[in-house]
């Protein structure tokens, strides 16, 4: 059954039903009460994991969550045949935030920043909100680290990066593009703000 190339859902004793996993991590050490989600793709099915979209929106919505932050490219949801989810989360009631990243890979951080801030804007706002990928593994746990030594400047690299792994796993933060983004970020940062600030003097003048 498991070969069976429709678009359709197959019947549901064909799918792992248990409760789709979400882990939470929780923010409080980086001044917020609030907590982030990080999980892999919801109603995935590739390989060994065969899960029902339907089913695993709905633990989504038990859990009260709101707003989704999805990392997944458009191709990843063909090959993992999720190809509606976004108007599945838009059913749902919840706000999707879409920001595309190829699997392994890191944005420019000029888009990095763009995520962040919006993500820190729904966190902080009190919305329950997850951020995932297709493993909840590597884009997801990159932003997520960027986060946290946002919204904390004491924060070095590698505690946000242990925290993750402890949360996660091991598996945290995939490739050394990722790891080296998440090392330098906050030298990035610094960068990112003196260009922006000469900018503005330059457009005063």
């Amino acid at each position: 059954m498991h070969n069976n190339l429709s678009n359709d859902e197959d019947d549901q004793e064909d799918f792992d039903l248990s409760n789709f996993k979400v882990d939470w991590l929780d923010l409080q050490f980086a001044g917020s009460q609030q907590k982030l989600g990080i999980c892999g793709l919801p109603g995935c099915r590739f390989k060994d994991r065969w899960r029902s979209l339907v089913h695993d929106i709905e633990c989504l919505k038990q859990e009260g969550v709101q707003d989704v932050f999805c990392l997944c490219t458009k191709g990843e949801f063909y090959l993992y045949r999720t190809q509606d989810i976004l108007e599945k989360y838009c059913d749902a009631g919840f706000t999707v935030h879409h920001y595309p990243i190829d699997d392994g890979q890191i944005p420019a951080f000029v888009d990095l920043i763009k995520i962040i801030e919006d993500l820190q804007a729904t966190v902080s706002a009190g919305k329950r909100t997850i951020i995932h990928c297709f493993g909840g593994l590597g884009r997801s746990c990159v932003v997520a680290a960027c986060l946290m030594m946002v919204m904390n400047d004491s924060l070095a690299h590698d505690d946000v990066a242990r925290k993750l792994k402890e949360l996660r796993g091991n598996g945290a933060i995939q490739s050394i593009k990722q790891y080296n983004l998440v090392t330098e970020f906050r030298d990035l940062l610094i960068k990112h703000k003196e260009n922006a600030d000469a900018e503005r003097q330059n457009l005063s003048r």
